[in-house]
């Protein structure tokens, strides 16, 4: 009889892990835990595997899910005088979803892109290209293909410019817009959708392709949701009208340590610490923070600092 009833038991139990890992999807997809639904619909559609959200929900469906971003102004490019300041700045950020670091750059003349070595072939961590290019602090910059899940960071898409000159992006027409995060000769960060005639007469000197904006003009640009990318990983980059820079990295999917922001959070951080403009920047397992010969957060990938393609980097 003991027997009997124990095997009952364990049944019961068996049937309802069944169930329940049957039923989670749905009660996750389609029930009424709105932010839960938010992040895992935002993170699978930023995925490699979009599809498996698309074919689930229209556009309607998934703007109501993750809110939409208003769409970006025309950008004010503002007036600074430049500052001769050598000092970075690192402040650590905290709260009950995540731990990440700001860094501020006085001089935002310091600041390039620089590449993997061999960038057409594989990427290279944030921490070297830093010490490749001798740079005092980095971040890791834009995006990739990565077609087969390698992670060896090959494939950057869009434009990639240094020193005025496109090291990707030259056979692309001067009509042709295009996602980009970069500086003008006069220090200003520029953000937003560009063609090369824009870029040339707005004097962009170093930059690449990523986003969305977060702030233009000192306005936020999501209004409604948590912008559309789940919780994770995050990086970003951002400027104050006096010129100086913000770094902004945020760690993530680590339990009891940090899970991670979404684009709502990052957007909140810069507007709290003064910026006027803001982008994000490839997060996820490539967010990384390099400063003074070390990696200041903890960056998500099991084998450590992941390989990328590009970094804004600080001489």
């Amino acid at each position: 009889m003991k027997h009997g009833w124990q095997r009952t038991v364990l049944k019961w139990l068996a049937v309802t892990l069944i169930f329940g890992i049957l039923t989670s999807p749905i009660v996750v997809l389609f029930g009424p835990f709105v932010n839960l639904k938010q992040a895992v619909v935002g993170a699978i559609l930023r995925s490699r595997h979009p599809h498996y959200i698309t074919w689930l929900f229209d556009r309607e469906d998934l703007d109501r899910i993750l809110g939409r971003m208003d769409q970006a102004p025309e950008q004010n490019i503002f007036t600074f005088a430049a500052r001769e300041d050598k000092t970075l700045t690192l402040h650590k950020i905290e709260s009950e979803r995540f731990v990440g670091y700001i860094l501020e750059i006085p001089d935002p003349r310091r600041i390039q892109v620089a590449t993997a070595a061999d960038i057409n072939e594989k990427g290279d961590t944030t921490s070297n290209i830093a010490r490749n290019n001798d740079a005092v602090a980095a971040i890791n910059g834009g995006g990739f293909y990565d077609p087969n899940g390698t992670g060896t960071g090959r494939l950057p898409y869009g434009f990639i410019m240094h020193q005025g000159e496109y090291l990707l992006g030259k056979d692309v027409d001067d009509v042709e817009e295009v996602d980009f995060i970069g500086f003008t000769e006069a220090g200003n960060l520029i953000a937003g959708t560009y063609n090369k005639a824009e870029l040339r007469r707005l004097g962009a000197r170093e930059g690449l392709t990523f986003g969305p904006p977060l702030i233009v003009n000192g306005m936020k640009m999501i209004t409604d949701g948590d912008g559309g990318w789940g919780i994770g990983p995050r990086t970003a980059i951002g400027q104050r009208r006096d010129g100086t820079v913000l770094f902004v990295v945020v760690d993530g999917r680590q339990i009891g340590y940090s899970i991670g922001a979404t684009l709502a959070d990052l957007q909140n951080i810069m507007y709290e610490q003064g910026a006027y403009i803001a982008a994000n920047l490839d997060g996820g397992s490539s967010s990384t923070l390099y400063l003074n010969g070390k990696v200041v957060n903890k960056p998500a990938d099991l084998l450590g600092e992941r390989m990328i393609p590009t970094a804004f980097i600080v001489k």
